[in-house]
């Protein structure tokens, strides 16, 4: 799989893949299976989106932090998978930092999910789980971890 190409056939660019802020592994390779570590919405290592939903940032912010985190576990994805192939996204993670009234958290996250089907076709079916917070690293509104299995 060109996972490159993919991402430049609808129009998107692939970042490079942010280092870690810690002693972690961006991505963890285990028994087919490769867990890709939470991801900012950062590009060139620079946090492009700060605050919280609700407060902040509209719905639409959010989705547009949540489809650059997705272009962030695009580029983890690239960087780890080798000669292997994808055969899916198996679960997505969403962290929304947001206001103690705001309860549109999976709206946010849609961002996430409508680009890797859009990237990805039918490989991108996942299940996924969303869960408001009250701060994230660096002031980020979104931060999304995944699982994908490859072949």
């Amino acid at each position: 799989m060109m996972l490159r190409r993919l991402v430049e056939q609808q129009g998107l660019v692939l970042p490079q893949a942010p280092t870690p802020v810690g002693n972690y592994a961006a991505a963890q390779l285990a028994g087919g299976l490769l867990y890709i570590s939470g991801q900012l919405p950062l590009r060139d290592e620079e946090l492009i989106y700060q605050g919280k939903l609700g407060r902040d940032l509209s719905v639409e912010q959010g989705q547009q932090a949540a489809e650059l985190c997705a272009l962030n576990l695009l580029s983890q994805l690239d960087r780890y998978i080798a000669n292997r192939q994808l055969e899916s996204v198996v679960k997505l993670e969403g962290y929304i930092n947001s206001s103690d009234s705001f309860v549109e958290h999976a709206k946010v996250l849609n961002g996430a999910s409508d680009l890797l089907f859009k990237v990805l076709g039918a490989s991108a079916g996942h299940t996924r789980i969303v869960i408001g917070c009250t701060s994230l690293p660096l002031n980020a509104p979104v931060e999304i971890a995944a699982v994908v299995a490859l072949q």
